[in-house]
């Protein structure tokens, strides 16, 4: 087991870093942060980074020793196509889920640039989808390898694995509809009103996946792609877990 300790960041692969830049910047309102680079450019969404990047996609776990948890990682079947990469600023190294899901080992040595997110319409990300095959298959290696607790409250159909900033909820092509099965992320953004963001989002020319808002008898969502064609949901539960609490 490696304790992945929280999500550092979801990188979203992008062919056209401007195009993207205004999308997620103006078209979405995220709160950019003014450190981002040439080929890198990250948005805040309080709990999480979002990173539009050119280099590639996945999910970047946080841990204390890159190399010391690949080894781990290693010892129990998974491939690393590359070695450690140093930026210049942290050290990270990419391998994939047994569906194909893309996720990176992470861990920044230098300083963050102090940076205060100021208040917009999302107020965080409430999880990350990662579509798979098979939930109970694929449940050892997040909560077994990865080290990933399992939130109790969630359910069989929907399971949620939590860092300590933002949860990993597996669920399969069959459940949702899709015909098919092909690796992908889903970021799901939260906000007040599901209805009223959809329409501002319609207003700017984005078409959401269903006409109306989707009702799960849990939550409202709004599923729609950024111009890479990356998945991101509008989210508001609105129904407590079985225990009273709201997420």
């Amino acid at each position: 087991m490696i304790a992945a300790k929280r999500i550092d960041f979801v990188a979203l692969p992008v062919e056209d870093l401007a195009r993207a830049d205004e999308f997620y910047g103006q078209t979405l309102g995220l709160a950019r942060n003014p450190s981002s680079g040439e080929r890198w450019v990250e948005y805040e969404t309080g709990n999480l980074t979002l990173a539009l990047s050119m280099y590639g996609g996945g999910v970047a776990l946080g841990v204390d020793d890159v190399d010391e948890a690949r080894r781990t990682l290693e010892q129990a079947g998974v491939e690393f196509p590359h070695e450690v990469f140093d930026s210049g600023v942290c050290h990270v190294t990419g391998f994939k889920d047994p569906d194909g899901n893309s996720f990176m080992l992470h861990r920044r040595y230098a300083p963050l640039e102090p940076y205060d997110k100021p208040a917009t319409e999302v107020e965080r990300t409430d999880f990350v989808g990662i579509n798979v095959t098979d939930r109970g298959r694929v449940a050892e290696f997040y909560g077994g390898l990865l080290g990933l607790e399992r939130n109790q409250l969630s359910s069989d159909e929907w399971p949620e694995y939590t860092a300590s900033n933002v949860g990993l909820v597996l669920s399969t092509p069959e459940q949702k509809g899709e015909d098919g099965f092909t690796p992908y992320l889903a970021v799901a953004l939260r906000v007040p009103d599901v209805a009223a963001s959809m329409e501002r989002l319609r207003a700017g020319g984005v078409e959401p996946e269903f006409p109306e808002v989707y009702d799960s008898s849990v939550c409202h969502m709004a599923f729609f792609n950024d111009p890479d064609g990356n998945s991101l949901i509008l989210h508001h539960r609105y129904a407590p877990y079985r225990d009273g609490t709201l997420p």
